[in-house]
């Protein structure tokens, strides 16, 4: 009985087989006699793949239309995953990587892992980079060397399985693979493996397409910086969007293979500049090669941005610094301005607040930094610095006219007040600071030509540095400018500053902030804005970088300029008119420190200059000097300020140096200068 229920349960089993079969069988002839052809039609048929077509990025050009950021077509390599083979990604990327690099070509690789030795290290100054590697990339512990996320790497990637690779070749597909992990890369978002290569490039990969599956050569639009170290630190640059930034980012539309500004101007006007992306239709045949590209909806290029900027003057201001702190170097002793470190000048329209140079030294060309970040991140004198925006520096006594003008209007002195210097202020018994000099009787307009600390010692005690600090906030000290990249807000000098450091206010640091020491350290931007306000007659402008927003021909304005007014000082104009005259007097008058270097000058030139002291004679250390200026004095167009760090000379003249460099460029006749007009004609 059992056995009989055995052949049962195999009867069953083998005619449910032998139906499963038959099943199979008719279904296989269905597909190969009765529809084969319908399949081997649809097999050879073009396929067609709809991918982004992006949109060209609005360009960017100085006041004048000189362009500085443009638009070039290029070509760039591509991978799309639902044509690459599984498990030749490997494979494809050392291939193309030995052909790029035997044309002298590069492509995207920022894994934070170098070699050295033979032995995987990190990279310097990648803090961010390598924790985001250890976390979102390895998934492996925080503590982890720097070898442990490269073994970890090979294995997750199967770059182990390879066979006859060097360290050198397992870096560099590693390096690859994590770029295109970083961006995302899935059939929605494809990976630019290259971008900007050479015709040659371009057949040597098509010459290989079988060894390359999935890789594609695109023609899209790329950025060029036509003068890549003209204002690269108000430009910026744009890159790509990685992981971390995708979450923000896309509920803007973004996708993760698009490029978005980073820094600079760039950043700051990012939705005007980016366009609206359109759809391209790819058709291949059955063996994978395009035969089709199709445009199926147009994109929409970004709209172009006009600086302030004339390039022509801020180039004037890169070289005047540059030229000026190199013959410091070579022809002076550090503790003597041989050790300046760097510096910085801004030139504004006082009347509008646009900013028509915005320079700091040491520089660089965008190119450099996006070709080689790392040896600019470890320079020395940071070059990466902003030191116009973010560099914050004592101002010395270009700080002067700033107490003088609070002074005047709380009565603390009028234009006819007479004050002694004696050289030594003995206010104070446990504090008496000394003048440069025995100055006898002056009033404010010669204690501004002379520099006359004892003068400001007095009246700055007697003003307070409550009332003092009131009037530096209302000329713009210590108070951010208003600029659309990113900026300092500065410090002023005073009991709330010095408590949040820990430090104690003494009565005596009044006297030191009148004249511009202690606490006080402003940007180079803020000292422009400064004495722009006092030239202008007192309105306290927001500065600006952006002149106007166009569309991408540039046929029609988008956004136009719009001066913008922060604030009227509550100041009587008789008073700034003081200030102004003892401004004039420093450039004008003999015993001025401006005074041989302006008083012949073509166009009249008032000035403040300055030296924060600090200079430790055992470690030869200068002091820092400053500059703020406007001219012409009857008619103010401009405001110049200039800071050099370490930059102070026993004769006190690097800064007057650097800015007459900048006015002698300002004041040239030359047919290709635009004067200053409430809106420019832009050049062809």
């Amino acid at each position: 009985m059992e056995e009989n229920r055995h052949i049962g349960r195999r009867i069953t089993l083998l005619v449910a087989l032998l139906i499963l079969v038959g099943v199979y069988v008719a279904r296989l002839a269905e597909y190969q006699l009765i529809r084969g052809d319908e399949f081997e039609a649809q097999a050879a048929a073009p396929k067609q793949t709809t991918i982004t077509a992006k949109a060209a990025r609005g360009e960017i050009y100085d006041r004048n239309g000189r362009p500085l950021v443009v638009n070039k077509m290029g070509f760039s390599v591509v991978f799309l995953k639902q044509y690459m083979t599984e498990g030749t990604e490997n494979q494809t990327i050392l291939t193309l990587t030995n052909l790029l690099s035997s044309q002298g070509e590069t492509w995207n690789d920022t894994l934070p892992i170098q070699l050295e030795g033979g032995q995987a290290v990190f990279e310097e100054d990648r803090d961010k980079d390598i924790e985001n590697l250890k976390s979102d990339i390895a998934k492996i512990n925080p503590y982890s060397t720097a070898q442990n996320c490269f073994d970890t790497l090979l294995k997750k990637y199967e770059i182990d399985e390879m066979e006859g690779l060097t360290v050198e070749q397992q870096r560099t597909i590693m390096g690859v693979r994590y770029e295109m992990d970083l961006r995302a890369f899935s059939t929605r978002y494809p990976f630019t493996f290259a971008e900007d290569i050479s015709d040659d490039t371009v057949t040597r990969i098509s010459e290989n397409n079988i060894e390359t599956p999935g890789v594609s050569i695109q023609r899209e639009s790329t950025r060029e910086y036509v003068s890549g170290d003209i204002a690269a630190h108000v430009i910026g640059n744009t890159g790509p969007i990685y992981a971390e930034e995708l979450e923000e980012l896309k509920e803007k539309g973004y996708a993760m293979d698009d490029v978005v500004g980073k820094s600079g101007i760039e950043k700051a006007m990012e939705d005007e500049l980016r366009g609206q992306d359109g759809e391209k239709t790819i058709t291949r045949d059955s063996e994978g090669n395009v035969v089709e590209d199709e445009i199926t909806k147009e994109p929409v290029a970004g709209n172009s941005v006009i600086l302030t900027i004339d390039s022509r003057i801020q180039l004037a201001a890169q070289n005047a610094l540059e030229t000026i702190i190199t013959d410091l170097h070579e022809n002076n002793a550090p503790g003597n301005g041989g050790d300046c470190t760097g510096g910085a000048a801004v030139v504004t329209d006082v009347n509008t607040g646009e900013v028509l140079a915005l320079a700091t030294y040491p520089y660089y060309s965008i190119d450099e930094y996006l070709t080689d970040y790392n040896s600019l991140l470890n320079a020395e004198n940071t070059p990466l610095l902003n030191r116009a925006t973010s560099g914050v520096y004592p101002p010395g006594s270009s700080m002067k006219p700033a107490v003088a003008l609070g002074a005047l209007q709380e009565g603390t002195i009028d234009a006819n007040s007479v004050i002694k210097c004696t050289r030594k202020y003995t206010y104070y018994d446990d504090y008496q600071p000394t003048c440069l000099g025995y100055h006898g009787n002056e009033t404010v307009d010669v204690a501004l030509k002379n520099s006359c600390n004892y003068f400001f010692f007095d009246v700055g005690r007697r003003l307070g540095i409550t009332k003092m600090n009131f009037y530096s906030r209302q000329l713009g000290l210590g108070e951010k400018t208003g600029l659309e990249i990113s900026e300092s807000t500065g410090i002023l000098a005073g009991k709330e500053y010095s408590e949040s450091i820990g430090q104690v206010w003494n009565p005596g640091d009044v006297l030191q902030a009148a004249i511009g020491q202690g606490n006080n350290a402003f940007t180079p931007v803020q000292l422009a804005n400064y004495v722009a306000t006092i030239a202008n007659g007192g309105t306290h402008y927001q500065l600006h970088l952006i002149k106007s927003v166009k569309s991408y021909d540039m046929n029609e304005t988008v956004v136009p300029e719009e001066a913008n007014v922060l604030n009227e000082l509550s100041v009587n104009q008789d008073n700034i008119d003081e200030v102004k005259l003892g401004m004039y007097k420093v450039a004008n008058e003999q015993g001025g420190t401006g005074y041989r270097y302006f008083k012949d000058y073509p166009v009249t030139i008032a000035c403040k200059t300055g030296t924060a002291e600090t200079t430790d004679t055992k470690k030869n250390i200068s002091n820092h000097s400053t500059v703020i200026s406007f001219a012409p004095y009857d008619e103010p167009q401009y405001a110049v300020s200039v800071v050099l760090e370490h930059g102070g000379t026993a004769n006190f003249d690097s800064n007057l140096r650097t800015m007459k460099m900048i006015y002698d460029a300002i004041f040239t006749e030359d047919d290709s200068i635009q004067q200053i007009s409430p809106e420019s004609t832009l050049l062809p």
